[in-house]
C-alpha cells in the first residue's frame, strides 16, 4: 500500500512539474487583482493584504463564482495544448495534451482562487516550483477533488491564517518536515485522477452531461463544482472554521521536528463587493 501511495505521489510530482512550466498555465497575482479590483479606492490595500483585508467574505465568495464561470468558459483546449507544440517531451512528462489541458486549467483556476481569498504568489519567477509552491498546489487541486485532507493541508500552509509552513519546509527537505505524510496522503489522491479514465470517470459521476474529456475541451460545468470546493474552503479558513483533523503518521511526526502553527484570527471586514 505504501509504495502504492508513493508512485501516485510521484506521478502527481511528475504531472505538476510538467504543467507547470507552461507560462499559460500561471497568473500573476498582481496584475490579476488588478484586472478584478481596478475601480476599487483601495487597490493599494488589496495588491498589499489582500482582497480579503477589504471585502467582506461573502461577496468575495460570490465574486468567486463569477470568476470560476467566466474563466471556464473562455478557455478553450487550443490554448493549452499549443503550449506543448514547441516542447513534445513536456506533454509526454504530463500525460499527453488532454490530460495537460485538465491540470493546466485546474491551477490556473486555483491560483485565482487562491489570490482573491489572500494568498501569496504561487510563481516566484523561476521555471521549476518551490516545494512550498509544490504543496499549495498539491492541497489547492486535493481540495478541488474532494480528497480527504486537502482542507487541513491548506489550512496549514494558508499565508491569510498565519499559519504558513514554507520558511520551515524551505529550511529543509520536504521529506523531512511533518506535514510530509499528510502531503503525500493528498497527492496519491490525486494521483488517482491522473490517468485518463479515472478522469473521465470522475467527471462523468459528478456532471452525468459530460461524457469525459472530448476533443481536448472540457466545458465551464466541468469545472465549476471543482472551483467551488476550494473557494468553499477559502471562506471556512476565513471564517475561523479550520479543518484539524490532519491523520499524520504517528511514529513519523512523533520522530519529526514539529511545525510551530499559529493560528491569527481573521478580522472581519465590512465593505461588500458590488
Amino acid at each position: 500500500m505504501a509504495e502504492s501511495e508513493d508512485k501516485l505521489y510521484r506521478t502527481t510530482i511528475q504531472t505538476i512539474g510538467a504543467v507547470a512550466k507552461l507560462p499559460i498555465v500561471r497568473v500573476d497575482r498582481e496584475a490579476f487583482l488588478r484586472k478584478h479590483f481596478s475601480d476599487s479606492p483601495h487597490l493599494d490595500v488589496i495588491l498589499e493584504r489582500g482582497p480579503q483585508a477589504v471585502y467582506s467574505v461573502q461577496s468575495l465568495s460570490r465574486k468567486a463564482d463569477s470568476i470560476i464561470k467566466t474563466s471556464a468558459a473562455k478557455t478553450s483546449a487550443a490554448s493549452f495544448v499549443t503550449g506543448f507544440a514547441g516542447n513534445p517531451t513536456l506533454m509526454v512528462a504530463a500525460g499527453g495534451a488532454d490530460l495537460a489541458q485538465y491540470f493546466g486549467f485546474a491551477i490556473n483556476v486555483a491560483q485565482q482562487i487562491a489570490y482573491l481569498f489572500g494568498e501569496d504568489e504561487l510563481f516566484d519567477g523561476g521555471g521549476d516550483l518551490s516545494e512550498a509552491a509544490q504543496i499549495r498546489v498539491i492541497a489547492y487541486l486535493g481540495a478541488m477533488f474532494g480528497a480527504a485532507g486537502a482542507a487541513g493541508l491548506i489550512t496549514q500552509t494558508s499565508t491569510v491564517i498565519g499559519a504558513n509552513v514554507g520558511k520551515k519546509v524551505a529550511s529543509q527537505a520536504l521529506t523531512k518536515t511533518v506535514w510530509f505524510p499528510l502531503v503525500r496522503k493528498v497527492g496519491a489522491a490525486i494521483g488517482m485522477k491522473i490517468t485518463k479514465k479515472t478522469v473521465e470517470k470522475s467527471i462523468t459521476k459528478a456532471v452525468p452531461i459530460v461524457g469525459g474529456v472530448v476533443s481536448g475541451g472540457l466545458t465551464y460545468v466541468t469545472f465549476r463544482p471543482m472551483g467551488r470546493r476550494l473557494a468553499e474552503v477559502m471562506v471556512k479558513n476565513l471564517n475561523g472554521e479550520f479543518d484539524d483533523h490532519l491523520e499524520l503518521n504517528p511514529e513519523f511526526a512523533a520522530l519529526a521536528d514539529p511545525v510551530p502553527v499559529v493560528v491569527v484570527e481573521p478580522q472581519r471586514p465590512a465593505l461588500e463587493l458590488e
